[in-house]
């Protein structure tokens, strides 16, 4: 009696196994079967839906790119032109550097938006750095318009919806800029008596110990020269710091907006799916033509 409980045990065992390949042998075949079909209609239709979609999509990254260039580069060379000054500047005048700030509160955004930099811009401004945010409706924008300019273009903000805070520093840097003009000259006159002394030099470690104090005073005044030129930009052009919204709540806008992304993708893959479904129909009764095969064989 003991003896025939392992034997059965053993039997069950066996025939579990037996079982269990059968029908991994099975669904390896159905995937074998799939695989062929889908390599198969790949070659026969390269151009397919999966084609179509990164096209589609390929197309709608390039137009996005291809419409922001030529502004970047418009803001670029205008703020390349603006940030050379003129060489020549009156050490004894004061200069004074103008900022504001100004929150506004409108229905359009990106139309005050837009109205707020071509202002700048035909005032021989330009822009530093603009962002607009679709989903949250809002928007950030850095102008420098010219300093004679400062008080108009306020007035004009202003008008372009509900001001909700709005402020306006001035800081006098005439010292400092003098101060920065005069280290300039020192290191200028430095560096010509260095230039004689080089020439005036026979020993070549001589000569090599003064080129190597040349170049050190020649990145000084490269240095400071663009610090003085940053400051000349200053004075020339105030900084108008812009934070534009809307008085609508864009939440549900958002949301609805997410919505629409998520059903748009649901509903590709949907097509995905049915577009396989033939090939996944083909392969079973592929799968079931070899079972059959094969149980005739037995």
């Amino acid at each position: 009696m003991s003896s025939e409980q392992p034997e059965k045990r053993k039997g069950r065992i066996k025939a579990l196994f037996q079982a269990l390949s059968k029908r991994v042998g099975d669904l390896w075949i159905f995937a074998a079967a799939l695989a062929v079909i889908l390599v198969v209609a790949a070659a026969l239709n390269a151009g397919g839906l999966l084609g179509q979609r990164s096209q589609i999509d390929s197309s709608m990254g390039g137009s996005n790119e291809a419409a922001s260039p030529g502004m970047a580069q418009q803001d670029k060379g205008e703020s390349q032109e603006a940030s050379s000054p003129g060489a020549s500047s009156d050490l004894q005048s004061v200069k004074v550097v103008k900022n504001a700030y100004m929150s506004i509160k409108t229905e359009d955004v990106e139309e005050t938006l837009a109205k707020a930099v071509f202002y700048a811009r035909s005032k021989n401004g330009y822009v530093e750095n603009s962002q607009y945010f679709k989903n949250t409706s809002e928007a950030y924008a850095s102008l420098r318009i010219p300093s004679g300019e400062l008080d108009s273009a306020l007035a004009y903000f202003e008008k372009l919806g509900r001001v909700e805070e709005k402020s306006l520093g001035e800081a006098d840097i005439s010292r400092q800029y003098r101060d920065l003009a005069a280290r300039i000259d020192n290191l200028k006159a430095e560096e010509q008596q260095l230039r004689i002394l080089f020439e005036k030099a026979t020993q070549i470690s001589d000569m090599l110990e003064i080129e190597r104090e040349l170049f050190r005073i020649r990145q000084e005044i490269e240095l400071n020269t663009s610090y003085l030129q940053s400051y000349d930009r200053d004075v020339a052009y105030s900084m108008v710091s812009l934070r534009i919204y809307s008085e609508k709540d864009r939440m549900w806008d958002y949301l609805l907006e997410k919505f629409k992304s998520a059903f748009e993708g649901s509903l590709y893959l949907l097509i995905l799916i049915l577009a396989y479904v033939p090939y996944a129909a083909l392969a079973y009764i592929v799968y079931v033509t070899i079972k059959k095969i094969r149980r005739r064989k037995r």
